[in-house]
């Protein structure tokens, strides 16, 4: 198991192996769970956002070689120069946002915090990943035939895929955004009636394992769980900014 000692000396062996390639990047940065206290050793990603000049990029093959030891740590690089980044911002400003709320510079300059995101542009995508989720959740509630372990596996993939979501709306609540999971989600409970708290506290629960529920309370949970969604997806439809 990696202390956080060991999770630093991951990190100092990725920024050596990216200078011994590119010399001195833009900017390497960790960001996401690792930059956290919520990082599991062995079972957390190790998210890094890798900014290059414009003609380095133009060579990613030269780290290809090293993507097998990259991926024995589970880091999960991303590339990009500082255009992509600005010129990215109306298409991702949930991705940009997760990475601006929980990182820290391993090298070179620190290219998130001047970056500022469209509240225009978080509606449209917030609406566009609501909708989208709303579409899986009742997919999977269809494919699970009505078995517990489906429906018990429906609710832990699909909970955590909404922090992402639910820090785009706090954003746009002008709410403060806080680095636990949990947080986010109980947070965006107050900032929307839509979301009903004790319906996401037990959703949460369930996926640590603290709960058990039986087949005909876990249908009940998810169809609440998709009326809610759809709610909620109807109220972002409706923002005006």
């Amino acid at each position: 198991m990696h202390s956080k000692t060991e999770l630093d000396s991951i990190c100092q062996q990725f920024t050596s192996d990216i200078q011994s390639i590119y010399g001195n990047p833009v900017s390497i940065l960790l960001y996401g769970s690792a930059a956290t206290e919520e990082y599991r050793p062995k079972h957390s990603d190790i998210n890094v956002l890798v900014t290059l000049t414009d003609d380095s990029m133009e060579h990613l093959e030269a780290v290809q070689k090293l993507v097998s030891r990259w991926n024995r740590h589970r880091i999960l690089p991303l590339f990009m120069n500082q255009a992509y980044i600005e010129n990215s911002l109306d298409s991702f400003p949930i991705e940009f946002l997760n990475m601006q709320s929980a990182y820290r510079v391993l090298s070179g300059k620190d290219v998130l915090s001047a970056i500022q995101i469209s509240k225009k542009d978080m509606r449209l995508q917030c609406e566009r990943e609501l909708k989208g989720k709303l579409m899986q959740l009742r997919q999977g509630f269809i494919q699970s035939e009505g078995r517990k372990k489906r429906l018990e596996r429906l609710i832990a993939q699909s909970v955590v895929t909404f922090v992402a979501i639910f820090k785009g709306l706090l954003y746009l609540r002008d709410q403060p955004i806080p680095v636990k999971k949990t947080e986010v989600i109980l947070k965006a409970c107050e900032a929307f009636d839509e979301i009903d708290r004790s319906l996401f506290e037990t959703l949460l629960a369930l996926k640590r394992g603290e709960i058990k529920k039986a087949k005909p309370e876990l249908i009940a949970l998810v169809k609440d769980y998709i009326h809610s969604i759809e709610k909620l997806s109807l109220t972002v439809d409706q923002i005006k900014i």
